[in-house]
């Protein structure tokens, strides 16, 4: 099983010359993190590039690229487009300054640390209850299944509410339309005569995830001291229940998005690597309690996640500049494309020894030389970073060491090229794996 991430057949490439990448005929180019790592090395800070029709600018600086992506006075942030009234409409994804400061602020103190660091003992559980009617005799479709676990995960941990099995399997099986039809309406903005795939299955996707939205509000459990996200959400904008729900919608999205794709491509290595497998259970079964885990007892899972983000994470963000500017001689003219390439900067040979190797010891705390997670920029920078980091970092270590506790996971088809998605965050395409349940185990003097 291996990952396909070649660019699409097209001419043979030309060498870069100064400020300028080769040409590509496919957005699949820029999701291919090595070759752009490659052709980026020496091309410049600022490198004008084309793929297919669209001009862009890749910023390929480090320091440079940390000021873009914060800048807001001079680059607009991909949510606020028009192209994307329809998915976003009043949510905070569609927000822009003031308006989306404050609806963040509303938001914050439910990520507190006093709250998110309770969070694993809670994620455990229903993660469990997720995977328990998982089959182990057929294969699974893990880019549906790791949507499943994600968006429950994020309705029951963080909005404390609940789905419908029906609808909960209905989301994971829209979550792939809706970003790629987010994608594609994006990308294809500037020549609005262009078809845009899957326009109708999508606006059926959204009807599906509207509904959802009406079910959180419906089964919503309020901590008693009013301080969890639907509570905080609703008494900010107590006559305005669109708004509201659009928040839930944007949440839903966003928040299922990564987590999905990240829990997906770690069901991929986990196949790959069955040795590291063993070792995440074996980490959580060593715990002090390990039917009450948390996130800092489980340094190798999360180590695993950070390499998982580091190979197949996000590949770019995508910014567009409201007026003219320029950076290092060359000029960006008003509403183009500049693209934060994250996906080069993650296999920076200088920066990660062996960057094509999928390797999360790197990652531990004793490991020498010590990589900078915020280098891995996985959750976005500036003020677009994303709100529920600190809730993602908990939840998903603690996901993952109980999802390698509870099945074996073996690819259904051993040496399958795997496809990487044109979504928001790039799945795998066509992973489908077996898992099986492990055999409970007996450890100093008690039996699982």
């Amino acid at each position: 099983m291996r990952v396909d991430r070649t660019a699409c057949p097209g001419q043979p490439p030309v060498p870069p010359g100064a400020g300028v990448l080769t040409h590509s005929r496919a957005l699949r180019f820029w999701l291919n993190p090595a070759n752009l790592a490659a052709r980026l090395h020496q091309a410049g800070p600022v490198v004008r590039t084309r793929t297919g029709p669209a001009t862009a600018y890749q910023i390929n600086d480090p320091v440079l690229l940390r000021k873009v992506g914060s800048d807001e006075e001079t680059f607009r942030f991909w949510g606020p487009d028009p192209s994307l009234r329809e998915f976003n409409e009043d949510g905070i994804v569609g927000l822009e300054g003031a308006a989306h400061r404050e609806r963040r602020s509303v938001m914050r103190p439910a990520f507190a640390a006093s709250r998110v660091t309770a969070l694993g003992p809670g994620v455990q559980t229903r993660t469990r209850e997720l995977l328990a009617g998982l089959p182990a005799d057929r294969p699974l479709d893990i880019r549906v299944e790791m949507s499943r676990l994600a968006c429950g995960l994020l309705v029951s941990c963080v909005l404390n509410s609940e789905l419908s099995d029906d609808t909960l399997a209905g989301i994971a099986g829209a979550r792939s339309t809706l970003s790629a039809g987010t994608f594609w309406r994006y990308a294809l903005s500037p020549w609005p005569w262009v078809p845009v795939p899957r326009r109708r299955s999508s606006r059926r996707a959204l009807a599906g995830l509207d509904e959802a939205v009406r079910q959180v509000r419906a089964h919503h459990r309020p901590d008693p001291d009013g301080q969890d996200l639907v509570s905080l959400l609703e008494a900010a904008a107590p006559d305005d229940p669109h708004v509201v729900g659009r928040d839930i919608r944007a949440l839903l999205i966003a928040g299922m998005e990564t987590s999905a794709s990240t829990l997906a491509w770690a069901c991929y290595e986990l196949g790959r690597h069955p040795d590291l497998q063993r070792e995440i259970r074996d980490e959580a079964d060593a715990a002090p309690d390990p039917g009450r885990l948390h996130a800092h007892q489980l340094p190798l899972a999360t180590a695993f996640l950070q390499e998982v983000t580091r190979l197949h994470g996000i590949p770019f963000l995508v910014r567009r500049t409201r007026h003219e500017t320029s950076h290092h001689g060359v000029r960006i003219p008003a509403g183009a494309v500049v693209t934060l390439p994250l996906g080069s900067l993650r296999r920076d040979r200088d920066r990660y020894p062996d960057p094509d190797v999928f390797d999360p010891r790197r990652w531990l705390p004793d490991a020498e030389p010590a990589p900078s997670p915020a280098a891995l920029l996985a959750y976005g920078l500036g003020p677009r970073y994303c709100p529920g980091a600190a809730a993602a970092d908990v939840m998903l270590p603690v996901a993952l060491a109980t999802l390698a506790g509870a099945r074996t996971l073996r690819p259904a088809r051993t040496g399958r090229k795997i496809g990487v998605s044109l979504e928001l965050t790039p799945t795998p395409k066509g992973l489908t794996m077996y898992a099986a349940p492990c055999e409970p185990r007996r450890t100093a003097g008690r039996q699982e």
